[in-house]
Formats: C-alpha cells, sequence, structure tokens
C-alpha cells in the first residue's frame, strides 16, 4: 500500500506504511552498494596486508551489515539483522538480541570460510597450473638453463684499447731512455 505524503491515516493503517514503502527495492539496492564500496574502501586501504586478514575484515562487515531480519514479527519486509538486534536490546529483550548475534555469528563463519576455501583452492590450482606449464614444456626450460649457464662475451671498449697501447707504448719508451 502506497500513501501520498499529504493523505491523513487512520491509526490502523500507521503501521502498514511504517514496515513497507514504495521504493523499498531500490532502498536495498543502494544500501547494499554503499556497503559494498565501504569494503571495497577499506580493502584499497589495507591493500598490502595479507588476504586473510582481508578477508576477515570483509567477512565481519558483510555478514553484519547485509544479514537481513524482520523488523518486526508481522512486518512483510527486511531490514538489517544488526539494527534489529540492536533495537530489541534497547527494548530490554536480550533473548532477542542473543538470537541475532548468534545469526549474524554463523553468517560471518560461512562467508569467511566460504572465501577462504576459494582463496586456497585459487592458490593450489595456480600452482598446479605452473607445475604443468613446466612439465609440458620440458626442451624450453633445458634451453633457457643452458643459455643461462653460458658465459657472456666481453667487447673491448675504445677506451681500454687506448690505455693498454699508451702503458705498453711508455713501459719501452722509459726503457731506451736510461
Amino acid at each position: 500500500m502506497t500513501v501520498a505524503a499529504t493523505e491523513t491515516l487512520q491509526t490502523g493503517e500507521t503501521q502498514e506504511v511504517v514496515t513497507t514503502f514504495a521504493s523499498y527495492g531500490s532502498t536495498w539496492a543502494i544500501y547494499i552498494g554503499l556497503v559494498l564500496l565501504m569494503i571495497a574502501i577499506i580493502w584499497y586501504a589495507i591493500r598490502k596486508w595479507h588476504f586473510a586478514i582481508k578477508w576477515f575484515m570483509a567477512s565481519v562487515i558483510l555478514a553484519g551489515a547485509l544479514t537481513p531480519g524482520h523488523p518486526v514479527d508481522y512486518a512483510e519486509t527486511y531490514s538489517p539483522l544488526v539494527l534489529n538486534s540492536v533495537v530489541l536490546l534497547f527494548d530490554g529483550d536480550s533473548a532477542g538480541f542473543m538470537a541475532g548475534i548468534k545469526t549474524i555469528i554463523w553468517v560471518f563463519i560461512t562467508i569467511f570460510a566460504v572465501g577462504l576455501g576459494a582463496w586456497i583452492g585459487f592458490k593450489f590450482w595456480r600452482k598446479k597450473q605452473s607445475q604443468s606449464n613446466d612439465k609440458a614444456t620440458p626442451n624450453k626450460s633445458k634451453a633457457k638453463s643452458e643459455t643461462k649457464n653460458m658465459a657472456t662475451p666481453i667487447e673491448p671498449s675504445l677506451g681500454d684499447e687506448t690505455i693498454k697501447s699508451e702503458e705498453s707504448s711508455g713501459s719501452s719508451s722509459q726503457q731506451d731512455k736510461p
């Protein structure tokens, strides 16, 4: 039910307006985009850290910000569960707060484990690919190693020849003078 801003509401309709609104989908899209932008900025700021630490921080943010929950029992819409849990804590419902936090922790563990497993799998796959490429082209690698072991010829430079000729001519002229 969409209600114009100037229309008066009956008391029974007020709760429905609070829990549903026309731009619900676009609000979630903007919210998710901003969360991903925040993660990208943090990832860039700590880009030189180890992947596991970066992924841990990203997983905490993803689980905390993007785990959905119903704001109230009779609502058809969702909101971030961390916000719902904090509201429950302020209302004095510590059991509801703990249930929400446990759900967020399980989502975090799942996201972190899947991401870390994918990273380890990718590293293993990349290592296996490089080993198979080395085995597939043994002749090229042997040829490269043979060329690396060969001595590099040194070309005399123009300055070297003049110094050598002066030394030889200077020593012979000194021998002729005595």
